[in-house]
C-alpha cells in the first residue's frame, strides 16, 4: 500500500488525551496513512496506551525519542515518514475523520506544497461538556480556495500561525531543508516551521472548512505557560540569524516582520495583570529586542498595517512606545469598562460573544465579584446551551429578558458590527462597552 499521508504524533505525558488523538487518526476516511507515534519518555501511562492501540492497527509505528523536545520529535517523524505528505497531530488535540482525505485530495489535484484548513478551538467545562469555537486561519476571505504563493501576501504572514491544521509535501520539506527548532520542551517551535513553509511554497491552498480540533485548556500547555514572549524570542532571534546569512528578499523580510508583529502583540497579552512568568530582567531583554526590531522594520515599510484589525494594530503602537505605556492603557481601558458596568451587583451584565474572548471576559469579571446574567451570541446553535455554567441566548432574547442591562462586547473582529447591532435593537450607547 502506497502511503499518502504520514501523521506524526509527538507525545509526552498526555495520558488523558492520547487515545482520542490517535483514534482520530485511526478512524480517518483516508486509509492509506501511517501513524507515527514519537514518545519522549512518558511515565504516566501514555506509552502503555500507545502500545495497546498499536496492537490493533498495523499502521501505527511506535518510536522512543531520547530528547524531550517537540521539535526534535517532529523532525524524527519527518525523517521516518514514508508518506507523500506529512501531517502533525498534537497529542492533546484530535482531527475530524475527513480531514486528511479532504486535504490530500486537494493537494494532489493542484500539486500543492501544502494545504491547510480552518480549525476549531475547544475547552472542557467542569461538567465535562466541551465548548467549541470555530476559527479562520485567514481573515481575508479572498485568499481561500485558490492556489497562491504565500510569501506574496502579508495577510498570510500575519494570520497563519500554526502547523497542525495542514499537510505538507515531504519532497517540498526536504528540498528546502524545512524542519523545526529542537529546543527543549514544546515551546513555540512551530513559528520557524510555519515561516519556512510560507516563504518557500510556490503553490499553497487554504480550505474554508474546519477539520482540526485544538485543545485550549490543558494544564502544562506552552500557550498557557505565561512564557510566550520568551519562547517567541527564542524562535525569532534564531530566524533573524538565518535571514542575515541569506540576505533575504524584501518579500521574505515583510513575511518575517508581519509574523513577528502579530506574535509580539499576542505574547504581551495579560502583562497588565501580571500573567507573565518570566523574570523581569529576561522579559525586558525580550521586549526591548522585539521593540527595536519592529521599529526598524516600520521605518523600512516592512510591516503592512492594512492586514491587521485596527484594534490589534493599536495594541502594537502602544507596545512600541513602552511596556509601561501599554500597561497603563490596558488598565485605563478596564477602568472605563467598570465605569460603564457599575459596581458588582448594580446592573445585569450581558457578555456579547461566548467564544474565547467571552470566556476571558467572564473570568476577569468573576475575579472582581461580578455576576454574569447571560451570554448573548449570534450563533443559533449555542442558544439555550451553557458556557461556564452561564446560559447563552440570542441578543433579541437578552434584550427582552433584561430590560436594564450593561453589555460587554467580547469579540475581536466584529466588535463594531456587534455594537451597531445592539444600537439598532434599542440598547443605549452608554450601556455598551467593548472588552477587546
Amino acid at each position: 500500500m502506497a502511503i499518502k499521508v504520514s501523521v506524526i504524533l509527538p507525545s509526552l505525558n498526555v495520558r488523558n488525551y492520547i487515545e482520542e488523538a490517535v483514534r482520530s487518526a485511526m478512524e480517518q476516511t483516508l486509509k492509506e496513512i501511517e501513524i507515527l507515534c514519537i514518545d519522549a519518555g512518558s511515565d504516566d501511562g501514555t506509552w502503555e496506551i500507545l502500545s495497546s492501540l498499536a496492537a490493533v492497527d498495523e499502521r501505527i509505528r511506535l518510536c522512543h525519542s531520547d530528547v524531550k523536545s517537540y521539535g526534535y520529535q517532529v523532525n524524527m517523524g519527518i525523517d521516518m515518514a514514508q508518506g507523500e505528505y506529512i501531517a502533525i497531530l498534537e497529542t492533546d488535540d484530535y482531527a475530524d475523520i475527513h480531514m486528511y482525505e479532504r486535504l490530500y485530495n486537494e493537494a494532489v489535484l493542484y500539486d500543492c506544497d501544502y494545504v491547510k484548513s480552518d480549525y476549531t478551538l475547544y475547552s472542557t467545562q467542569s461538567d465535562g461538556k466541551r465548548i467549541f469555537l470555530r476559527r479562520n486561519v485567514l481573515q481575508a476571505d479572498n485568499l481561500y480556495g485558490k492556489i497562491i504563493e504565500p510569501v506574496k501576501y502579508s495577510a498570510v504572514a500575519a494570520d497563519d500561525n500554526y502547523l497542525w491544521n495542514g499537510i505538507y509535501k515531504k519532497e517540498f520539506l526536504k528540498k528546502n531543508g524545512i524542519c523545526l527548532a529542537e529546543t527543549p520542551g514544546a515551546a513555540y517551535q512551530d513559528i520557524g516551521f510555519v515561516y519556512q513553509t510560507t516563504i518557500h511554497a510556490k503553490k499553497a491552498l487554504y480550505v474554508k472548512d474546519s477539520y482540526y480540533r485544538y485543545c485550549t485548556d490543558r494544564d502544562g500547555a506552552s500557550a498557557n505557560s505565561g512564557k510566550g514572549l520568551l519562547y517567541a524570542y527564542q524562535e525569532y532571534t534564531r530566524l533573524y540569524q538565518e535571514i542575515q546569512k541569506e540576505a533575504a528578499s524584501s518579500e521574505r523580510l515583510r513575511a518575517y516582520y508581519c509574523r513577528m508583529a502579530k506574535s509580539f502583540i499576542y505574547c504581551c497579552e495579560g502583562v497588565d495583570e501580571g500573567k507573565t512568568k518570566i523574570n523581569q530582567e529576561k522579559r525586558m531583554e525580550c521586549y526591548v529586542w522585539f521593540q527595536h526590531q519592529l521599529k526598524e522594520a516600520l521605518k523600512k515599510d516592512l510591516v503592512d498595517c492594512t492586514v491587521f484589525l485596527p484594534q490589534v494594530w493599536n495594541k502594537l503602537e502602544m507596545l512600541l512606545v513602552s511596556e509601561l505605556y501599554y500597561v497603563e492603557k490596558c488598565r485605563e481601558h478596564k477602568r472605563d469598562i467598570r465605569k460603564v458596568i457599575g459596581k458588582p451587583g448594580e446592573y445585569s451584565i450581558i457578555i456579547f460573544g461566548s467564544g474565547h474572548y467571552g470566556c476571558e471576559a467572564c473570568k476577569w469579571l468573576e475575579e472582581q465579584d461580578y455576576s454574569i446574567a447571560c451570554f448573548a451570541d449570534n450563533n443559533q446553535i449555542l442558544w439555550g446551551t451553557k458556557v461556564n455554567n452561564i446560559v447563552v441566548s440570542s441578543p433579541v432574547q437578552t434584550k427582552k429578558q433584561f430590560a436594564i442591562a450593561k453589555y460587554l462586547i467580547a469579540n475581536e473582529k466584529y466588535s463594531a458590527d456587534m455594537k451597531e447591532q445592539l444600537l439598532k435593537m434599542g440598547v443605549e450607547e452608554e450601556d455598551i462597552c467593548i472588552y477587546v
